[in-house]
């Protein structure tokens, strides 16, 4: 496995992996999470962080507070890694019928992975998403064109549809970028990494892939 997978990236461990929670009262309530089988997500770590456990979340239902669980885990002790499921599986699975219709809608916008609520409530089974939910999407953007293009069109959808989607433009390096930061003017934005985060010049975010426009 990679030594440091991308942030949102699922991830189940061995069946004795040694975990271990930040939060000793939490880890009942993690040790039954994994017992049914389920994953939990790659987390950011603080750009000073030195330990060199993968560090995991596991976000829980509504009905259960919306507490964050979180925990470190010797990449060894992983067994699988997975990206987020896609926006068309989790269509295909099942979605609130007053949601159908949007996400059909974006899914014809461009490629998406999903996190956050729609993604939790496809994998667990238990009802994460409710009235005031928005979608959680990532997207892999390789040019500025890309980029812009698709933000364009992430506004449009917003107004016709009256729902609010949330997520990532994802570049190659690596790194990702709010889309409503994006959106907006400023000559820096905060690049994400599974390391930390960073302000980044705006106009270098695709020199990487030597792609500028």
């Amino acid at each position: 496995m990679p030594e440091r997978p991308a942030r949102h990236t699922l991830a189940w461990l061995s069946a004795h992996a040694g975990w271990r929670a930040d939060v000793a009262a939490q880890e009942p309530r993690l040790a039954a999470w994994f017992a049914q089988g389920l994953p939990a997500m790659v987390a950011r770590c603080a750009v000073d962080d030195r330990d060199p456990r993968l560090r995991l979340g596991v976000p829980l239902p509504p009905s259960e507070g919306k507490l964050r669980l979180a925990l470190r885990v010797a990449p060894h002790e992983v067994r699988r890694l997975q990206p987020p499921p896609a926006l068309e599986e989790v269509v295909a699975s099942g979605v609130p019928d007053d949601w159908r219709s949007a996400l059909q809608a974006m899914q014809r916008l461009a490629p998406a992975r999903v996190f956050g609520a729609f993604a939790w409530q496809h994998l667990s089974g238990l009802p994460y998403v409710h009235p005031r939910s928005d979608i959680d999407l990532l997207w892999q953007i390789r040019a500025a064109g890309q980029a812009d293009a698709l933000v364009e069109r992430l506004q449009d959808w917003e107004r016709t549809h009256a729902r609010r989607v949330d997520g990532e433009l994802c570049l190659a390096d690596g790194g990702a970028v709010n889309w409503r930061e994006y959106a907006g003017c400023s000559r820096e934005v905060l690049v994400k990494r599974v390391d930390g985060a960073a302000l980044e010049a705006r106009d270098r975010l695709f020199i990487a892939n030597g792609v500028a426009a």
